[in-house]
């Protein structure tokens, strides 16, 4: 199904301190973490698919050989997720009524996941569509065109998180067991390794 009013954003600018090496450029199932989040991004047919990226940002777009991205570079990765964010929601196109923020190291997010997101926001287009695991709000979310001010304004590390935190009342949580699993650690390294 094709959803031409939805852009994807897709923040891959950090450095993966944490990690100890770039977490987009990460293996699963024979693909980068991040050509695996465009592949999902893709199939749901959006609109544009937006990559900011940073540190690394030669090597992760030789990772994708995908036509139709557009590429954004942030020269302030360094300062966190909401700068990438900011970014992006400054890039999207004037045709989308909705973004879609997705994280490329949620490597289980599947093309399901987010057509089950896009269902519910187009049952209410006004709302933020939120992932929920554990009782915690997450990526991967959908923000209407009326919200891309002040996704525009995020700085820090803390991405769109504080946002969400702060505005419960402004959401629609949408159970996502899949959104619960990223990568920030060799301990989710191995985890993840495991699973293959």
């Amino acid at each position: 199904m094709s959803h031409p009013l939805l852009s994807v954003l897709i923040p891959a600018a950090g450095g993966s301190e944490r990690l100890g090496q770039a977490k987009q450029l990460v293996r699963y199932k024979g693909k980068t973490h991040i050509e695996n989040a465009v592949n999902t991004a893709s199939s749901i047919k959006p609109h544009e698919i937006i990559v900011i990226t940073g540190a690394n940002a030669s090597a992760i777009k030789d990772a994708i050989p995908h036509p139709g991205i557009r590429w954004k570079y942030n020269p302030q990765w360094s300062t966190g997720m909401g700068g990438s964010i900011a970014l992006g929601a400054a890039s999207v196109s004037p045709k989308s009524t909705g973004l879609m923020i997705l994280l490329c190291d949620q490597w289980r997010i599947r093309a399901q996941d987010l057509q089950t997101l896009i269902n519910t926001w187009y049952s209410n287009p006004e709302r933020i569509v939120v992932a929920e695991a554990g009782g915690h709000y997450m990526p991967p979310a959908i923000f209407p065109s009326s919200y891309f001010k002040q996704l525009k304004g995020l700085e820090g590390s803390q991405g769109a998180r504080s946002f969400l935190a702060a505005h419960p009342e402004l959401l629609t949580p949408v159970p996502m067991k899949n959104a619960a699993f990223d990568l920030d650690t060799q301990t989710q390294l191995d985890q993840l390794e495991k699973s293959v």
